[in-house]
């Protein structure tokens, strides 16, 4: 607390300061008060408060206009997720069986629906088919291995 006190002493005893501390309300207003000596000195930090005000206001302008946009934008991605399900549900609807037979119906195509199940055709994996073949040699030994020792305790 005494530093303060010490730095309240300094200025108060400063010719500076009681030349500011005798100008009245009149000189703030005639702008007398700015060739005050105290005011002089103190131009530079006058000068930076200013600057350093003007680089608050916009930073908050800045940031005000972001936020407005992350909302905006976080909107639109609502709506157009709101949009997608509707078209997902719209064309699930469209491809069921029985919406597909009415609508064949509907427009007097001539066709039918297939009594076959359909057949999925896969590319030959030499790999698969050597391990298939390799299993229907192991059951065809464990078959034979099985009727010959159920052949051999009957009789």
């Amino acid at each position: 607390m005494s530093f303060f006190n010490k730095i309240l002493e300094t200025i108060k005893g400063n010719e500076d300061f009681s030349d500011l501390k005798s100008s009245t309300f009149r000189d703030v207003l005639n702008g007398n008060i700015l060739s005050k000596n105290f005011i002089k000195k103190q131009y530079g930090l006058f000068l930076l408060i200013a600057v350093l005000t003007f680089f608050y206001v916009d930073n908050r302008y800045y940031c005000e206009k972001q936020v407005s946009k992350e909302v905006k934008l976080k909107k639109e991605l609502q709506d157009v997720k709101f949009e997608s399900l509707t078209i997902s549900a719209e064309l699930t609807k469209l491809s069921r069986r029985t919406y597909v037979i009415d609508y064949i119906e509907a427009k007097g195509l001539n066709l039918k629906e297939s009594p076959y199940a359909p057949v999925v055709i896969e590319e030959p994996d030499p790999v698969k088919d050597e391990e298939v073949k390799k299993q229907k040699e192991a059951h065809k030994a464990a078959t034979v291995k099985v009727k010959s020792d159920s052949t051999h305790i009957e009789e």
